[in-house]
């Protein structure tokens, strides 16, 4: 855990080892959600757990009382955070519902990615894909960071501003979220308390959307990994053959035991995203949901808002963040698209009219295969960056 709190992932000089899921293992480690081969419940994450569902419970009954008050303003203010609260409470029960699962897929990763001898030339491309996932993740991550400690220091800076004006008397406490708690919990002496509990929630919010929107990402740029790959080793098959006007004899032997390992690889690429995509299917499609909820309301709130400039901040902060989650998945599902179409491309411009009519039969079955592009499609939408602009434009 040491060596992903010092961000140590971020840096170009690692060993590759160390950037594989690191932000996913930094949030989900950090709340008793990173799946762990024995599959038991963490004590964090039932406690986690307990935490946000007091939160997001409150959080909505106190968005609904301000909109059934016609209060607008306050209820969009609220429901923004409550929104995004209440999908990550889902992801929460979804990741311990399919941990098994998870375990298998991370374990799958690094079987594919690690327990084979690879070339230098996928070694690079291995760690500028690793590289760029951590980075890339760290974004969003950073982005609620930001957000949350935003929505904390609001109510204390207010206080202290005040306070700094000569105006004691007028000082009101707040909560750094809007929530319907017993009213003895908003006075002295367990204020500060129920305080620290609800800039809490707003933690907990932010580390498990980032470190599941994290966990997705990392998977999608592993698979453009692994799809990279295999267009090396099929380059490097057909290269032995260039001086050859027909592989025959000994070559065609082991040129078909060779592309047999490549279909193969093929498949079990294939076979394991079908198998991610299944148990975050769900995932997915709430977050689209909320995501876009979430930045409509925050932009009603910057066009409607009269405040201080404290407020704009929030809530630009608020988009931006959200923007990024939406991005996070988008991003991942065109690496995965592209990359799995590129080695349609591949294959077709090797020499395979050298091979033998039965093997090129293998190759045309094997560009037909890889010319039906692999997508991260859930139900209603293909997450892809066609996908974003039309949020984005909208």
């Amino acid at each position: 855990m040491a060596r992903y709190l010092a961000f140590r992932y971020l840096r170009r000089d690692q060993p590759l080892e160390l950037y594989f899921y690191a932000v996913p293992q930094l949030c989900l480690r950090l709340m008793g959600y990173w799946p762990d081969p024995k599959g038991t419940l963490n004590w964090r994450a039932l406690v986690h757990f307990a935490i946000l569902a007091i939160g997001v419970a409150t959080e909505l009954h106190a968005g609904f009382l301000y909109a059934s008050s016609n209060k607008i303003a306050l209820a969009l203010e609220t429901f923004c955070p409550a929104f995004t609260s209440a999908v990550t409470l889902v992801k929460m029960f979804l990741m311990l519902r399919y941990r098994h699962d998870l375990y298998y897929v991370v374990n799958r990763l690094r079987h594919l990615l690690f327990d084979f001898n690879v070339a230098e030339e996928s070694n690079s491309i291995m760690r500028k894909n690793s590289q760029m996932a951590a980075r890339f993740n760290f974004w969003p991550v950073s982005a609620g960071l930001s957000t949350c400690s935003m929505y904390n220091l609001k109510p204390l800076l207010v206080a202290l501003i005040v306070y700094l004006q000569g105006r004691q008397d007028e000082i009101v406490w707040s909560t750094p979220f809007n929530m319907t708690m017993p009213n003895f919990l908003l006075h002295s002496p367990y204020f500060p308390a129920t305080y620290v509990f609800i800039a809490y929630t707003g933690f907990v919010t932010v580390f498990m959307f980032g470190g599941c929107d994290a966990f997705y990402f990392e998977f999608c740029v592993h698979i453009s990994t692994l799809f990279k790959f295999l267009q090396t080793d099929t380059r490097a098959l057909f290269r032995q053959y260039e001086n050859v006007m027909q592989i025959t004899g000994e070559g065609a032997a082991n040129f078909e035991a060779s592309l047999v390992v490549l279909i193969k690889r093929h498949n079990r690429i294939i076979e394991l995203t079908h198998f991610f995509r299944e148990r975050y299917r769900t995932i997915t499609l709430l977050h689209f949901v909320s995501a876009s909820l979430v930045i409509a309301f925050s932009i009603f709130n910057l066009m409607t808002i009269n405040g201080s400039g404290f407020e704009t901040v929030l809530y630009v902060g608020y988009t931006v963040a959200a923007l990024s989650q939406l991005l996070i998945y988008c991003y991942g599902g065109t690496l995965v698209t592209e990359s799995s179409l590129e080695l349609c491309t591949v294959v077709g411009c090797c020499s395979w009219q050298l091979c033998l009519p039965r093997h090129r039969r293998y190759v045309h079955l094997f560009i037909l295969r890889s010319q039906r592009a692999l997508t991260m499609a859930v139900p209603f939408f293909s997450p892809s960056l066609g996908t974003f602009a039309s949020v984005r434009i909208e």
